[in-house]
């Protein structure tokens, strides 16, 4: 019965086909999505670890953010940092000065600017960029910069024309004044903050800003224990609140909070369309087996009259829609594979991440569909009269 029963699963072999496309669609739309939101989600909490316990620091009215665009607001004086590091409960603090860079090196990117930042101390709030070198070497003199690898992964949308050795003639603050950079390496720390950015050392920095030896662009503030950041930021505005200039302070971890929940909705809504495409294969399933059923009417009779049992019918039904749906999954899940890797290719950015419960899980969604939609037609098999059959009814 089992090999009669795979058997009669192709002798229509393109109405078999249509099931098998369906539920390997709908299979494979589920890996798709689920390696996009698994690799996103992987991405999203690496930052939020890095930005954990931390308190952004600039002038008030400016955003310590802005330095990814190298615009923080107005400077600050740089004693601020040794005066918010004595208060409790602080670990350390990074002070750093920011400019923008704008370059047609950098494409649509050089257009908008892109933040260089020259950190003063406390070099690990920015994750060492300097000791993540992926291409090239570390900058060691003034003039020389190292770019974030997100910047290259974004390249092939924003007509990029930069590589390692390259001059990079900037403007700074000061009109017909501009500095030459050259680009001696790429660095990636894991933080998609910081590598979308620009570092060099804290003298080139301040030649492109034209900011003077005491004035500083923002501080980043490692809080001893992430539960009590809140706390320690108002300490910092109510430690500055009647100098000049007053200060403003963000928590990254606060925003990234906020986008992990609008994530979460993400992903429900990405699960919610694969579903959608996983019940309609379960549907092509049920109507290529009503088909069949509704063809094979004659031929159940005769089964039933040879001595075959109505549970023996629906098992030999169910192993064909069966049959279908374990073809139409490994067709899914190869489908699915490739459309993640396509998309992490054109993108060139890491946003897909595989595992073996999104497989599991593509896999049972598109066999259990393919056996819901086998079920009312092996039912309905199971009523064929065998006496009516044999009559021509």
């Amino acid at each position: 019965m089992f090999k009669f029963s795979i058997l009669s699963a192709f002798r229509r072999k393109l109405v078999s086909l249509l099931a098998i496309v369906g539920v390997g669609l709908g299979s494979g739309l589920l890996v798709a999505l689920l390696s996009l939101s698994s690799g996103i989600a992987g991405r999203f909490d690496t930052t939020f670890q890095s930005v954990s316990g931390t308190i952004s620091v600039s002038a008030k009215g400016g955003s310590s953010f802005g330095r990814f665009l190298g615009a923080t607001g107005d400077p600050l004086p740089a004693s601020y940092a040794q005066q918010i590091e004595e208060l409790e409960g602080i670990s350390l603090t990074a002070p750093f000065v920011s400019a923008p860079v704008r370059s047609e090196k950098f494409g649509l990117l050089g257009q908008r600017g892109i933040g260089i930042t020259g950190v003063i101390k406390g070099d690990d709030l920015f994750g060492f960029p300097n000791a993540h070198i992926t291409q090239g070497r570390p900058f060691e003199k003034s003039g020389e910069v190292i770019a974030g690898s997100e910047i290259f992964a974004v390249g092939s949308f924003s007509n990029l024309d930069l590589k390692i050795g390259d001059e990079i003639v900037v403007p700074t603050g000061k009109p017909q004044e501009f500095v030459t950079l050259t680009l001696v390496g790429i660095f990636e720390t894991g933080d998609q903050l910081n590598d979308q950015g620009l570092f060099a050392s804290v003298q080139t920095v301040r030649e492109i800003s034209g900011l003077g030896e005491g004035e500083i662009n923002g501080i980043l503030v490692q809080a001893e224990n992430p539960e009590n950041v809140d706390e320690i930021a108002k300490n910092i505005e109510n430690l500055f609140s009647s100098a000049a200039p007053a200060v403003s302070t963000s928590i990254p971890g606060n925003l990234f909070e906020s986008l992990g929940s609008f994530l979460d909705l993400l992903t429900i809504f990405l699960l919610a369309i694969a579903l959608v495409a996983a019940a309609a294969g379960g549907t092509a399933v049920m109507v290529v087996m009503l088909l069949t059923v509704f063809e094979r009417r004659r031929e159940f009779g005769i089964l039933k009259a040879a001595g075959w049992s109505n549970f023996n019918i629906i098992s030999s039904v169910l192993i064909t829609s069966l049959t279908l749906s374990i073809l139409g999954v490994i067709f899914g899940l190869s489908l699915g594979s490739g459309v993640a890797l396509a998309i992490k290719t054109v993108s060139n950015l890491e946003i897909v991440a595989f595992g073996w419960q999104m497989f599991a899980w593509a896999g049972g969604v598109g066999l259990v569909t393919g056996l819901i939609g086998g079920l009312i037609p092996a039912l309905s098999a199971a009523r064929v009269s065998p006496i009516e059959t044999l009559r021509g009814e």
